[in-house]
């Protein structure tokens, strides 16, 4: 009996070994010289996906367009177009900063909604207006007066459609309520953005200076919402939402057609440096991009007129190619 019970065993230890062996040079042929496994896709996985997106590789003739057009406006101006579908980019002083104005209002409705998904608050929450949130600098909220109450959700909906600066101060009144001193820290340093001009140099005791942007910045954060990269899906095509819902058509979206929708956000700064921007994603049917436009030192007619050139120039180059 024992004698039976050691060939069984060295028989199964035999058909062990064999298969092991059969087993490596299989896994082993699957592997090219360099250790990489050679049954992979090599390629841009969307491709066999076969998910529709259109690729442009060559934006030179765009490039030199819109330079042609930067050339015809006095005023200082600003331009970076990035195309979602392989990240090609064309960029005029996209780095360069100037007056954020508004479109600061586009990560502090970020930062709200990154904080009702850590619990700390509510889009049901309920804020009643306080004296200080009254500002008719812009929008239409100012004129319900104090002691009207609105949801969080609410508040972010009218400040980023409307650019209403009420529902601005009121969100800034509700991180403090909670204890948040500077809600926008984290959504720039965990994006990633260039710090230049915005945070204090190391040992600084000042505060930072959100005052100030450039265009790279603002497609960051579209970038960021489009690719669901800090905030979740939910919130990210919520966000998105309520900016495709903005009446303000009179700058980039001038030079798009009206059946494309546009999730984007101004800025108007018309005092001192006069500045006027407009940044967002053009949902072109297999051809997603983000387009952010500046102009400084002019009137918001010209830089109207700028940006509507510009984002035609851009529109029509993308469906032509």
């Amino acid at each position: 009996m024992k004698k039976i019970a050691i060939f069984f065993f060295c028989a199964a230890m035999i058909l062990s070994a064999v298969f092991w062996v059969f087993a490596y040079k299989k896994d082993k042929n699957n592997f090219t010289s360099s250790g990489k496994k050679a049954d992979i896709s090599l390629i841009n996985p969307t491709i066999s996906a076969n998910l529709g997106k259109h690729y442009i590789i060559n934006f030179s003739p765009l490039k030199k367009e819109l330079e042609i057009i930067r050339g015809k406006y006095a005023q200082k101006n600003y331009i970076y177009f990035l195309y979602l579908n392989n990240s090609s980019w064309v960029g005029f002083d996209e780095k360069e900063l100037f007056t954020a104005a508004s479109t600061v209002k586009v990560p502090v409705a970020i930062s709200v909604l990154r904080f009702i998904e850590n619990g700390r608050l509510k889009l049901n929450d309920v804020y009643t207006l306080d004296e200080l949130d009254i500002d008719n600098g812009f929008g239409e909220l100012y004129k319900g007066g104090v002691g009207k109450e609105f949801s969080v959700e609410e508040l972010i909906k009218i400040m980023v459609e409307q650019s209403d600066n009420t529902a601005l101060l009121a969100l800034l009144h509700i991180f403090e309520d909670i204890g948040i001193i500077n809600p926008l820290e984290d959504v720039y340093l965990s994006l990633g953005w260039d710090m230049a001009g915005f945070m204090p140099s190391f040992g600084q005791d000042a505060q930072p200076n959100y005052e100030n942007i450039n265009l790279k910045t603002l497609s960051n954060m579209f970038t960021a919402l489009y690719n669901v990269a800090y905030l979740n899906e939910e919130h990210s095509q919520k966000l998105l939402s309520f900016l495709a819902d903005t009446p303000f058509d009179e700058k980039m979206v001038r030079g798009i057609p009206s059946s494309v929708t546009v999730s984007h956000k101004i800025g108007i700064a018309a005092g001192g440096g006069k500045t006027f921007s407009d940044c967002g994603i053009v949902y072109i049917p297999k051809r997603h991009y983000i387009l952010c436009l500046g102009s400084s030192g002019g009137d918001e007619s010209s830089a109207n007129q700028f940006m509507a050139e510009v984002s035609k120039a851009v529109y029509q180059y993308v469906i032509d190619n």
